[in-house]
């Protein structure tokens, strides 16, 4: 990772793609002293022990870096330390993860099932821009109650997303917000989510508008946990090396990974939502019909109907992250 990556400050998660109800996006470098060097070397040592966190905290990790470029290293480990001089002894102590190792071996995968957050699904209809932020303020905390556990077991940092409901245009630190589609922002760690989709789905079918909620928010809270991981910043400096094919293939194991990363929740949380009856029936449906095959315009970035659907049913089924490993899954399962 010696480049830096970098993102513009319009880059944020592409929204996932909606389906509607069936029938119906140099200079000169100074020459150091020894004394200064050996200082140097002895700050990277202590520099070390941070880890992941570090992965985590320089792709922005607040509003106070909200306006800034989010970059992480492209190809060395995280937490390399400088070269010694040759008079001095090699720092000892443990590397960093490599980006690799981040997405492939994250903690995240050995804490077995989340637990459940024991909350039933918010008693508000989309029916008012205040009844559907309303909505969303009620489920957050139990998302946030599921995910807080489960990072904490990981030993993994946690902070709490936020959620805006939002009409028309919304400008944000990732750019304008263009009431298309939900979408996770990196800069500021907010979930946007637009009222005149919920709105319109909830006039043509309640019950399907109400899983397309459910499942949209616990997807885009899936971003922001790979984000807390470290997941995120690893997969955007793996892709920097990459040609246009593997961006894109690179691009649908995250948006997969975040796709199953929801389902863990929603099945986690099954018995209390309740996910049964109808709202099952059509979260069944939603999940069998999203994906690339579904954006406008066409993209393959997020995953075909089948991908979506088997990855869906894996996070659902498990409850456990394990499940949701796509970074070492076969290209033909993130197609």
């Amino acid at each position: 990772m010696g480049q830096r990556v970098q993102q513009a400050p319009t880059w944020q998660y592409p929204p996932i793609p909606i389906p509607q109800p069936p029938g119906g996006r140099r200079r000169r470098k100074k020459k150091l002293t020894r004394p200064l060097l050996i200082g140097i070397v002895a700050l990277a040592v202590l520099v070390l022990g941070t880890g992941i966190t570090l992965i985590v905290r320089s792709v922005g990790g607040g509003d106070a870096e909200a306006k800034q470029t989010p970059s992480v290293p492209a190809s060395e480990s995280p937490s390399q330390s400088p070269s010694p001089s040759p008079s001095s002894p090699s720092p000892s102590g443990p590397r960093g993860p490599t980006v690799d190792e981040v997405v492939k071996g994250s903690r995240l995968y050995t804490i077995g099932p989340v637990a459940a957050s024991k909350c039933a699904e918010p008693p508000f209809a989309p029916v008012t821009v205040a009844a559907a932020q309303q909505y969303y303020n009620r489920l957050l905390p139990c998302l946030n109650h599921t995910w807080w556990l489960a990072m904490k077991k990981a030993n993994l940092p946690f902070r709490n997303p936020k959620a805006v409901v939002y009409v028309g245009k919304l400008s944000s630190p990732c750019g304008i917000q263009r009431s298309a589609r939900a979408a996770y922002c990196l800069a500021n760690e907010t979930i946007y989510l637009p009222f005149t989709v919920d709105n319109v789905n909830y006039t043509k079918n309640p019950v399907y508008a109400r899983a397309v909620m459910l499942n949209t928010f616990a997807h885009e809270y899936g971003h922001h946990v790979q984000k807390l991981s470290g997941i995120l910043a690893s997969s955007l400096s793996r892709q920097k090396s990459m040609n246009a094919t593997q961006q894109l293939t690179e691009s649908r194991r995250r948006e997969l990974q975040a796709t199953c990363l929801g389902a863990v929740y929603l099945g986690a949380n099954a018995p209390f939502t309740p996910m049964s009856g109808p709202l099952l029936a059509n979260w069944k449906i939603l999940i069998t019909h999203m994906g690339d095959d579904y954006a406008v315009p066409r993209g393959h970035d997020h995953g075909n109907r089948v991908s979506n659907y088997q990855w869906s049913v894996a996070g659902y089924n498990s409850k456990q992250p394990n499940s949701c490993n796509t970074f070492t899954a076969a290209d033909l399962r993130v197609s």
